[in-house]
């Protein structure tokens, strides 16, 4: 199973794991005791897990669209300390900031894609409501995400466990 998820991720997100800016992501702290690139690549798993149970139920998706979304959808996060003057700030404009380094990483950026990583955030962050399946798919996997980098970094810090990531994909995809 895991290979399916790397295949897919890899399949539609190429340009973008093999980016600068993913493999910055992996030096910046997200969610306490995560990195923005490891949440990134669970918010991915988290999302194509969701789409294969949809197609089960014969529910299509645009997996291309949900892949490159959720590789993006943090990417304007980076370098929050010098960008924004408090948190809340920060939740407000990331996902905007996310869809601007998006249109640099991928060609001809659909604009399905483009709602996706805007759209991340809500119900949280002044974000507008979802407007499409795949938007409500990265939305809920940022959130399952988000809860397991804090739950699962609690753990590390009272067990002494040192972090792994991408649980999901079992290795590292950045470029060596």
């Amino acid at each position: 199973m895991k290979r399916r998820y790397k295949n897919d991720i890899e399949r539609y997100g190429s340009d973008i794991l093999n980016s600068d800016e993913l493999q910055h992501a992996y030096d910046q702290t997200h969610h306490r005791w995560s990195t923005v690139g490891e949440h990134t690549l669970r918010v991915a798993a988290a999302s194509l897990a969701i789409c294969y149970a949809l197609r089960k139920i014969h529910v299509s998706t645009d997996t291309s669209a949900v892949v490159k979304g959720a590789l993006c959808h943090d990417l304007g996060i980076l370098g929050r300390y010098d960008k924004y003057k408090s948190n809340k700030e920060c939740s407000r404009q990331h996902p905007a900031d996310s869809v601007e380094v998006a249109r640099r990483l991928v060609e001809d950026l659909p604009e399905k894609t483009a709602d996706i990583i805007e759209r991340h955030m809500w119900p949280a962050g002044h974000s507008k409501a979802p407007n499409s399946l795949e938007c409500m798919i990265v939305s809920v996997a940022d959130k399952y995400a988000a809860i397991k980098d804090l739950v699962q970094g609690s753990e590390i810090k009272h067990t002494g466990i040192k972090n792994k990531v991408h649980d999901f994909l079992g290795g590292d995809t950045r470029s060596d």
